[in-house]
């Protein structure tokens, strides 16, 4: 199975994760900005852009809400 540059993208930066137990509200918007940029118009990309809207209301973010919600928006399974 080939993956997207989108799945390439959102599976290096979980593992880049590791053992994080949480992230800051500002550097998953850093992420999901670089990740809007990859998507076109569609379902996953309106998704980003409620998140990164939601991100502005909060500080923090558990690894494991980040990696649920990648591995729903985008259908990765290996995610988490």
């Amino acid at each position: 199975m080939v993956e997207t540059p989108v799945e390439e993208v959102v599976e290096a930066w979980v593992s880049e994760l590791g053992d994080q137990v949480s992230v800051s509200a500002t550097t998953l918007q850093d992420f999901l900005l670089d990740l809007w940029g990859l998507l076109a118009d569609g379902p996953p990309r309106a998704g980003l852009e409620r998140w990164l809207t939601e991100t502005v209301g909060r500080n923090l973010y558990t690894t494991a809400d980040i990696t649920e919600r990648l591995g729903r928006l985008f259908g990765i399974e290996t995610v988490g």
